[in-house]
């Protein structure tokens, strides 16, 4: 499986992730190639190295015209975006990297999402720092990407609407659910263009896992601080093994019990840790109908699971046996919906997607807001991507 990780111990922004991701060997040409596929003018690219704390690391800059510098609506964006001669790939992630950057900009100033006026965001440079990241994860091809956690920095920052906190207001929007600390450096560590990209791409965050380096690449920040000023992102493969995990079932046959205490027990064998509980039909001695509890667990749950199981049914007794539970790989991605962002549970096998399914939640929260019948709501669902 091929990951790319991102080391963010000196923060993040749009142009030090485009500079880390060019140090995989990518070519400039093709690159350029791509971002000339965008109807922008009045820019220029400048790609150099610098030095942080010793490390040489790669610059990019957009030089543009100030007459270029518009303030544009997240309709400005779509259409310039959805007007290019980008793979249809490019295009969503973009506008998904600046729609989660108008959500945060809309909440803090209190304005939908399509009323929000990018400032800095909306200017040339921005554009290409967004797009240009979701060309080169486009030319990278990961199966899976994994953020470190985030330093914040501290102190206030210049903005349009004069000095703020850092983290920016927008910034501290989009970390909500991401891992951050501080690390003890004063100023802007986690841009808002860089943060929308970190919430964006994320698959997860954490370590390193185990894995074989391919490429590291280092984007350099504008300032200099007593860290070195820089994203490193690393490429590696990591060799991917059968999920074999040791569980346990418990399991007793029932003939003289409600079923309308059923519902009952599974809530508390599930809140006290029971993987999965079920029930089977089934015939006992003298052609007795009976139920079958089952119930998945893992060994450190055992004991309170039997004692539910003697306390809340007429069981007298229940088999105890430990078996192999083979699983795929798998993850959550959000994906933006009419109903607003839902959750879909990913599956992956030696490192390839084979399938995909709508977290049930998500949609029965639908189907009350909406009063849609849940068929309805799976319907409308399934037509975005990866729902």
């Amino acid at each position: 499986m091929k990951l790319l990780y991102f080391d963010c111990f000196a923060g993040i922004s749009g142009d030090m992730t485009i500079s880390s991701l060019l140090g995989h060997g990518i070519d400039v040409v093709k690159f350029k190639e791509e971002l000339n596929k965008l109807s922008l003018s009045g820019y220029d690219l400048k790609f150099g190295t610098a030095k942080k704390n010793g490390i040489i690391a790669n610059t990019f800059k957009v030089d543009f015209d100030e007459e270029h510098h518009h303030h544009r609506t997240m309709k400005d964006i779509e259409d310039i975006i959805n007007g290019s001669l980008l793979n249809d790939n490019i295009k969503e992630m973009s506008l998904k990297i600046f729609h989660n950057l108008a959500d945060a900009e809309g909440k803090v100033h209190g304005l939908p999402p399509h009323e929000v006026h990018f400032h800095e965001v909306g200017a040339v440079d921005s554009i290409i720092d967004i797009v240009g990241t979701s060309v080169l994860v486009d030319m990278i091809k990961p199966d899976k990407i994994i953020f470190s956690k985030l330093p914040l920095g501290s102190g206030f920052v210049k903005s349009q609407h004069g000095l703020i906190p850092i983290p920016a207001p927008a910034t501290a929007e989009l970390l909500k659910g991401i891992p951050v600390y501080d690390n003890g450096v004063c100023g802007e560590l986690v841009t808002p263009t860089g943060a929308a990209i970190v919430k964006t791409l994320a698959h997860e965050f954490g370590a390193i896992p185990e894995c074989e380096f391919e490429s590291i690449g280092y984007g350099a920040g504008n300032k200099d601080f007593e860290v070195p000023n820089v994203l490193r992102t690393i490429i590696g493969t990591v060799e991917l093994k059968k999920k074999v995990e040791a569980i346990y079932i418990l399991e007793t046959n029932i003939d003289d019990m409600s079923p309308e205490y059923y519902q009952y027990i599974f809530d508390r064998l599930l809140k006290s840790g029971a993987l999965d509980v079920y029930i089977t039909p089934i015939f006992m001695k003298k052609q007795r109908p009976a139920n079958m509890l089952s119930v998945l667990c893992e060994e450190e749950n055992l004991e309170i699971l039997r004692k539910i199981i003697f306390e809340e049914t007429s069981t007298f007794g229940l088999r105890q046996y430990k078996v192999d539970r083979y699983a795929l790989d798998r993850n959550f991605k959000v994906v933006r919906t009419p109903f607003g962002d839902v959750r879909v549970k990913m599956g992956y096998l030696d490192g390839k997607l084979i399938k995909s399914h709508i977290e049930s939640d998500d949609v029965k929260i639908i189907a009350e807001k909406t009063g849609l019948s849940v068929q309805a709501v799976l319907n409308v669902l399934r037509q975005y991507d990866g729902a």
